[in-house]
Formats: structure tokens, sequence, C-alpha cells
């Protein structure tokens, strides 16, 4: 096409065309060629190498974890059991304050996120 024409005018020249052509009928042959080649065409590739080195490296990066896990020292699980213990209790002990602002967090939110609408719909 032109370089120098415009979008509108090359949408508009390709509709002319599209228009005014006559059409030709479809050839008979069509559907058996067009099977031929979906049934021998060459199937796209699903999975890459990069998947499986991908997949490769996180099964050994869990493998590592759980290794690591199972031949701790039994003074180091015992710590971080009673270490996790403090934490859900200190969770607990705290969480008085915690649901009341978790609901005024959300009440307002929604506000936030509902009066705007709302000042639309009245202003038309």
């Amino acid at each position: 096409m032109d370089n120098r024409l415009t979008l509108q005018e090359q949408d508009l020249l390709v509709e002319d065309a599209l228009k005014t052509f006559p059409l030709a009928p479809m050839p008979r042959s069509i559907t058996p060629n067009v099977m031929a080649r979906i049934q021998t065409g060459r199937r796209p590739t699903i999975v890459m190498w990069n998947d499986f080195a991908l997949s490769l490296v996180i099964a050994v990066c869990i493998g590592a974890i759980l290794f690591a896990f199972q031949n701790l020292p039994a003074v180091a699980v015992m710590e971080f059991r009673k270490q996790s213990i403090l934490l859900a209790q200190g969770f607990l002990v705290n969480a008085r304050w915690l649901v009341p602002s978790t609901m005024f967090g959300l009440a307002s939110l929604f506000a936030a996120l509902t009066i705007p609408y709302l000042g639309r719909q009245l202003m038309k």
C-alpha cells in the first residue's frame, strides 16, 4: 500500500476493493485439502527444554529443603517449635485490636470504592 495514505484511507481502499471485486466460487476440493494439511501437519511442541530445566531446579530445591528439615538436630527442632508456639500465642493475645481494626479498614475501603460511583450516579 501507499505509505502516504492515512489508516482511514487505507481502510476505505480495502473496503472498496472487497465490495467491488466479483466473488469467485469456492473450489470443491477445499475441505479435503484443509483436512490433509491438518492431519499431516507437524504438531507444535508444548513442553520446551526450559520447562524441563525449571522443573528440575524446583524439584532439587524442594528435595534440599526436605532433606535439611529431616536432618535438623533435635535442639533446633525444639527451638523452632517453641518459637512457633510463642508467635501463635502472641497473635492470639494481641488479636483483640486486630478484628475491629480489620473490620473498620474493610468498611472504609468499601466506602472509598462505592462513594465516587454513587456520586456519579446522583449527578446524572
